[in-house]
């Protein structure tokens, strides 16, 4: 079901209609996201960010993907703020019939994780809390069936996931194919514990020695091997594009030690492929140049196809 995307301004006024703000809010869009309309509502005394989520997202590419998803989201927010309080926001409305959820607005000052590593600022803390946060939702979830019944669609992780990246890189690179696909069909038939499935720096906010993490609507039970890839290939990808990669590489040694033990050549495979796709998928990133692109794809291919036996050794391969 397809439902009609609001404006800022019709947000803010949804809000006060449903009593969260009160009148005269003002809403202010904000920028990072494609998958949702994003704004900040503040009425004076509250200050509230409201969520919308898109059927087709802001990509050159078609990208279509469904908007239940955020409801999703909630639910996932909410479970993850019993499991980790404090290291998500409040849920405070979810609007089911227009795919609206209101979450708490971080303090003022607070910053994505991705604006800090872009500028160089690399905090092993941040990578360290983010490791233990990861492994705790893992263990609390795994082999629990109250939480396999509720997140058990994948449809919107594979849209946003193993479509635009996985299978996007299968099809247009043909020698790396066979590999890919066998890591989908492993993928989607784990069904470990609770996976967010879009674990990076840019849904990470930090500030005042604290972090949330944020945009939870392709969390599912899944594979747990995905969300370690997932973070570090964004260290990766940022050491790549950085004069000095030392502070990147302690930063993933860090989470991978918080984390603690996982399958590490699944890890790798799935590592390697996250790389190729941020280079020939729908979603490439926007921070490389050819050289930084040609590196993270070379290293991509390998880490698929031949993945190493340690985190050190992705470091030496990508120098």
């Amino acid at each position: 079901m397809t439902v009609r995307v609001l404006e800022a301004a019709g947000l803010a006024d949804l809000l006060v209609t449903r009593g969260v703000v009160k009148p005269g809010a003002v809403a202010t869009e904000l920028a990072g996201g494609v998958s949702n309309t994003v704004v900040l509502v503040d009425d004076g005394e509250r200050r509230v960010v409201a969520k919308q989520s898109l059927p087709r997202l802001k990509v050159a590419d078609d990208w279509q993907a469904k908007q239940e998803r955020l409801l999703t989201e909630a639910a996932a927010l909410r479970l993850a703020g019993v499991i980790t309080p404090g290291l998500v926001p409040a849920v405070l409305d979810v609007d089911a019939e227009r795919f609206v959820v209101v979450i708490e607005a971080a303090p003022a000052g607070w910053d994505t994780w991705k604006a800090a590593l872009l500028a160089r600022r690399v905090d092993g803390a941040v990578a360290t809390a983010l490791g233990r946060s990861l492994a705790a939702w893992h263990a609390a979830t795994a082999g629990d069936r109250g939480t396999a019944a509720q997140f058990d669609d994948v449809e919107a992780f594979e849209q946003l996931r193993v479509d635009p990246y996985y299978r996007t890189v299968a099809r247009r690179d043909p020698s790396v194919a066979d590999a890919v696909e066998a890591l989908i069909e492993q993928t989607l038939t784990t069904s470990a514990c609770l996976v967010h499935g879009d674990f990076s720096p840019k849904n990470v906010l930090v500030g005042d020695g604290r972090c949330w993490v944020l945009d939870w609507e392709v969390a599912h039970v899944g594979d747990p091997t995905f969300d370690v890839a997932f973070l570090t290939s964004h260290l990766v990808l940022k050491a790549i594009h950085a004069a000095d990669a030392a502070p990147f590489r302690d930063a993933a040694a860090a989470f991978w030690e918080a984390y603690g033990r996982h399958d590490g050549p699944r890890t790798m495979r799935h590592l390697g492929a996250l790389l190729l796709a941020r280079v020939v998928g729908k979603s490439p990133v926007e921070y490389l140049d050819a050289e930084g692109r040609r590196r993270a794809s070379a290293l991509g291919r390998s880490l698929l196809l031949d993945p190493p036996g340690s985190l050190d050794a992705v470091w030496k391969a990508a120098q």
